[in-house]
């Protein structure tokens, strides 16, 4: 009975796993917008089988490794191909190439990245993240598609999608950091994170306003950025003192 408390998160982490690898399918046949929510369903996912994992003490190297493979399939390659079918059709000539650079340049900063933390952690880790979150980058990435086909402004989108591949890919690898939002701040903030995340979980399932989901994810993003810039430093020199 007691092994079967492993089954809840890991359960999570294998869905995810699968439909990151539907998104790919999905996009290789042109259906772009499908291919895209199934990536924003992995984001709701990497965060259910973490919060599982965590209320049932139920966390394992195992679920660990699984977690690490289900988030390169979901945020590293179902991204990907989402760029690559919907900017090329599946062909590359040679003016093309630089497109499925870029493509291949996002899927190998998110495998470094995830290698890189599956090693070791940094110190400060439990409250920051060392690079931008897989998980934020595969979110924005997917209700960036889906804000731009619903807007019009998919030309636009499809130009920067290949620098802002590269771009996402170096942030991931960097060492710049980003705050973990926890229970641990200031009542509005935590009342912000609570309203929101539950309506994150209601709008993927009923594929409603991504505008929102990409507001958010590039929210965090740029506040996330502006924060390690400026306090990272003074908050972890604090946490090191109070231990």
């Amino acid at each position: 009975m007691t092994n079967l408390k492993y089954l809840v998160p890991n359960s999570c982490t294998a869905l995810s796993l699968v439909l990151g690898l539907a998104s790919v399918a999905l996009s290789a046949s042109g259906r772009f917008e499908d291919a895209a929510w199934l990536i924003l369903w992995g984001v709701l996912l990497d965060k259910l089988d973490g919060g599982f994992a965590r209320m049932l003490d139920a966390s394992s190297e195992f679920g660990a490794e699984m977690d690490s493979f289900a988030d390169f399939v979901v945020f590293g390659i179902a991204p990907s191909a989402l760029a690559f079918f919907s900017l090329t059709d599946g062909v590359v000539d040679p003016g093309e190439g630089v497109i499925a650079g870029a493509c291949a340049a996002y899927a190998l900063a998110v495998g470094i990245r995830l290698a890189r933390f599956n090693v070791s952690e940094p110190e400060g880790s439990k409250w920051v993240f060392f690079g931008v979150p897989t998980t934020l980058v595969g979110g924005i990435l997917g209700s960036g598609w889906l804000t731009a086909q619903a807007y019009d402004f998919m030309d636009t989108f499809n130009a920067c999608l290949p620098v802002a591949l590269v771009v996402f890919g170096g942030l991931m690898v960097s060492n710049v950091r980003i705050p973990k939002f926890s229970l641990r701040w200031s009542k509005p903030v935590n009342a912000f994170q609570i309203v929101n995340m539950g309506l994150v979980y209601i709008l993927v399932p009923l594929k409603l306003y991504p505008e929102y989901l990409l507001f958010l994810g590039s929210f965090y993003l740029l506040f996330g950025l502006t924060w390690g810039a400026l306090y990272a430093d003074a908050a972890q020199a604090e946490e090191q003192s109070a231990t």
